[in-house]
């Protein structure tokens, strides 16, 4: 950088900064996608995403494949913090204050024009340390939730089986909120109000310093440490960062592999039952048929007779999940991350997978289900025909 550059520009963001911010962009952006295309797995745009990225099992495993990366950049983000308090000793400067409050009261004033000049700032201002705390929150609540939400048996073992909806409840409310902030408040104040680029040139110009951070230029700045006590400092931190990183990273590796999925709980049978169905024109969604046939030189035999109702729509199918299954996969208690209570829902699925795959009974995770048999709410084989062959439609909602 030349001479006249660095007396009109200051350093205000090192590499470790930038490539930080990059980090958080490439996490949250795939993170916000996948989780609302989730959350509001009926809208169209949704499916049409959802399909583009190969279903929503691929979908569930982007989300937590950048979940992850999200958490080692946290450890990371840990050692950064640390190193520039213990090793290069820069005083704390993202720490709230009274003086924040005081400011936050100033700009206030200005807004309502009762005030000539916004307060004058120092190296942060009180809404980027708004921003950082609530991302801090944000970040804290969504891996609580998120264990919950990705190992849902060990978390019923721990806590009462409602935290588990509470969880989603709270997992999806929070990524809106988050979502919602960053395309007001921070594109407001870092690209419309003055399009701030420090954080990718990592410097800001003496003009806009003296604009935004006033407090800072006339702050007093220790001497550095010498390279001798910089290299003694750095010897006692290095293993003792390093110790802890290990440890958190053994944390986020039993938090990704603690839990497989809530389907091995469940014994499949070798050979599921074969059912043959019979079409008809005239007969409604009805329940199993048994004929007994007895004579004087015949044993008596039972047959059951498969009904497959004409033209199954949800109103048909409906009906069956509400009798059978809502105890476990309501809209309120959805064991595994499934609730059948909707028509969306059903389709949307759980933790473990698509609950119905239109055209395809085969690899619909319910029928699966259903077909081992066994399951607390089993279908009889009229009920698991007449889902075969909704799904085997497309699964019409109408």
């Amino acid at each position: 950088m030349s001479s006249t550059a660095e007396s009109t520009s200051i350093l205000r963001f090192t590499v470790s900064d930038r490539l930080e911010h990059i980090a958080q962009i490439t996490t949250f952006v795939p993170l916000a996608v996948t989780g609302l295309v989730q959350r509001y797995a009926g809208s169209g745009l949704s499916q049409g995403i959802i399909t583009l990225f190969g279903g929503i099992e691929s979908v569930r495993i982007i989300h937590r494949v950048f979940a992850a990366i999200l958490m080692v950049a946290v450890v990371y983000h840990l050692g950064a913090i640390g190193y520039r308090r213990f090793v290069l000793n820069i005083p704390r400067s993202m720490g709230p204050s009274l003086a924040d409050l005081r400011a936050a009261g100033q700009t206030l004033a200005y807004n309502l024009r009762r005030r000539d000049s916004r307060p004058p700032q120092g190296r942060y201002t009180f809404e980027e340390k708004i921003e950082y705390w609530s991302l801090v929150w944000g970040t804290v609540l969504m891996v609580a939730t998120g264990f919950l939400l990705w190992n849902p048996i060990a978390g019923a073992k721990i806590l009462p089986g409602s935290f588990i909806p509470a969880a989603r409840a709270a997992h999806g409310g929070e990524a809106v909120l988050a979502i919602l902030a960053i395309l007001v408040w921070h594109f407001y104040h870092v690209h419309l109000k003055h399009f701030n680029k420090s954080i990718f040139t990592g410097y800001m110009t003496l003009e806009e310093m003296e604009s935004e951070h006033p407090l800072a230029l006339t702050m007093e700045v220790a001497d550095p440490p010498s390279q001798d006590e910089l290299r003694h400092r750095r010897n006692r931190y290095v293993p003792l960062y390093s110790l802890g990183a290990f440890v958190l990273l053994i944390g986020i590796w039993l938090f990704v592999s603690f839990e497989d999925t809530a389907i091995t709980t469940i014994e499949p049978l070798e050979s599921p039952a074969v059912y043959a169905p019979i079409p008809t024109t005239t007969m409604p969604l009805a329940t199993t048929t048994t004929m007994a046939t007895t004579g004087s030189t015949l044993p008596s035999t039972t047959t059951t007779v498969i009904v497959i109702a004409e033209d199954l729509t949800w109103a048909s199918i409906g009906p069956i999940f509400e009798a059978k299954c809502l105890m476990c996969h309501g809209a309120t208690n959805q064991t595994a991350g499934l609730s059948l209570a909707t028509f969306n829902d059903t389709i949307a699925g759980g933790n473990d997978g698509p609950g119905v795959v239109p055209g395809d009974p085969g690899t619909s995770m319910i029928v699966t289900i259903q077909e081992a048999g066994g399951h607390p709410g089993q279908l009889d084989a009229n009920e698991i025909a007449n889902l075969r062959a909704w799904i085997d439609a497309g699964a019409p909602e109408k």
